[in-house]
């Protein structure tokens, strides 16, 4: 017998239909293909996630020349807020002295303990907050309470006479004072 006479033997599917061993290649193939995209996708998305920084804007405080020296000043920010499907406008405090020649000092008003807003003292010269009892002194540094860390530090520029602020992390797109 030869391979003709032999349909063992035979290589090709000459009447096109689809065999058993190639359906199966496909079914494979495809979902391997979805597998590699999926893991792709999740690849994207962490490194967008967790692998970059987002540039932090710098917001205008007002003229440098009105930063006092002696005593923390409170300024009010407005910062937009986007999470998921979410839009909103939060308001946030900064606390600036001028610490002239050098760069003036900002400290976030949050409390590091669970978030209140702390208040400066300007007779103690400490920021107190009235929820919990703790304090920080004027570097923002932890003086007694529950508080687990310091304030927190913002970077400060003085650009043609005008100071500006920018917040730590991600978590604003937009500020206004």
């Amino acid at each position: 017998m030869t391979g003709e006479d032999n349909p063992c033997e035979q290589r090709g599917n000459e009447s096109g239909s689809i065999t058993r061993r190639s359906a199966l290649a496909a079914i494979f193939g495809g979902a391997g293909a979805l597998a590699a995209g999926a893991l792709g996708l999740v690849a994207a998305f962490l490194s967008n996630a967790v692998g970059r920084t987002i540039a932090r804007p710098w917001i205008r405080i007002g003229p440098a020349e009105d930063l006092d020296p002696e005593s923390f000043q409170r300024h009010m920010l407005r910062i937009d807020h986007d999470h998921a499907w979410i839009h909103q406008r939060k308001p946030l405090t900064v606390y600036i002295k001028d610490l002239y020649p050098d760069d003036p000092v900002a400290l976030l008003s949050k409390c590091s303990h669970l978030g209140c807003t702390v208040k400066w003292d300007a007779q103690g010269k400490k920021f107190r907050c009235p929820c919990h009892g703790g304090v920080y002194d004027e570097d923002g540094n932890v003086e007694s309470g529950p508080p687990p860390r310091p304030l927190t530090r913002l970077d400060v520029k003085i650009e043609d006479d005008i100071c500006f602020v920018r917040l730590p992390g991600d978590d604003q797109q937009d500020a206004t004072a």
